[in-house]
């Protein structure tokens, strides 16, 4: 076992009742030495993972899983916060809502929210996606410069578009209105229109869209919900503090 396992099985010794951690009761409960364990606690404690309690005989947990624990739950906080926006666009459009976080130059497909329209689109939770491959993937990479998104694909190559001056010159128009746009799917003459938010603090980046059917949708209905999506955002920005849309 490494070090980085070893200290990762200690920080899991930690419950909401046992808030405490001795040496020796850690070497016990994971049957390690307790000069190794007495030697890597002393180290986690020095590096802000562990702290001392007063009383000299454990630890606690350190200032470092606190920051990293505040940064998680503010991460997570700006997923349910725009599930919440999510929900009520659904409601209120009949459009199959979808959210999706960006991980290792892919979407991660995170909620689903169906419409009221009968066709079933073939975007399924916990599944990963090409990023130009949905309309918030698009949006996401707007909110890069153009030469960061040459770097992007130099990194992530199977996503290139066969035509980068054709999709930059795209991404420019997305920068400009805020929205993209889906039309190659899975489903023939399924569409999508998506947004993307960050949260200037933890650089956390979430993007959502609403899906339909463009035979049930006119040009009309579809500015309506593409303008739903840049007030929703907004209306997160002014929650994020997110410049883009604070100035958008």
């Amino acid at each position: 076992m490494s070090s980085l396992s070893k200290a990762a099985s200690i920080l899991t010794c930690f419950t909401t009742e046992n808030t405490g951690l001795t040496v020796s009761g850690v070497s016990e409960k994971l049957g390690l030495p307790k000069s190794s364990v007495s030697r890597l606690m002393k180290e986690m404690a020095e590096l802000g993972l562990l702290q001392r309690e007063q009383d000299g005989r454990g630890y606690g947990p350190g200032y470092l899983l606190f920051q990293l624990g505040s940064i998680y739950q503010m991460r997570f906080d700006l997923l349910e916060i725009v599930e919440r926006i999510v929900r009520e666009l659904v409601r209120k459009t009949g459009c199959t809502g979808y959210i999706g976080l960006l991980d290792d130059g892919e979407i991660v497909a995170m909620r689903k929210h169906l419409g009221t329209d009968a066709v079933r689109y073939r975007i399924e939770v916990g599944r990963r996606y090409p990023i130009t491959y949905l309309s918030f993937g698009k949006a996401m990479l707007a909110r890069r410069t153009d030469e960061e998104i040459q770097g992007f694909f130099t990194k992530y190559p199977a996503a290139r578009p066969a035509r980068m001056s054709a999709f930059l010159t795209e991404i420019a128009s997305i920068r400009a209105q805020g929205w993209a746009e889906a039309t190659v799917t899975s489903v023939a003459g399924a569409h999508g229109l998506g947004v993307a938010i960050v949260s200037p603090l933890t650089n956390q980046i979430v993007g959502y869209s609403l899906s339909f059917h463009a035979d049930l949708v006119s040009t009309q209905k579809r500015h309506e919900i593409a303008m739903a999506l840049v007030n929703s955002a907004r209306h997160v920005a002014a929650l994020t503090r997110d410049s883009y849309w604070l100035n958008t």
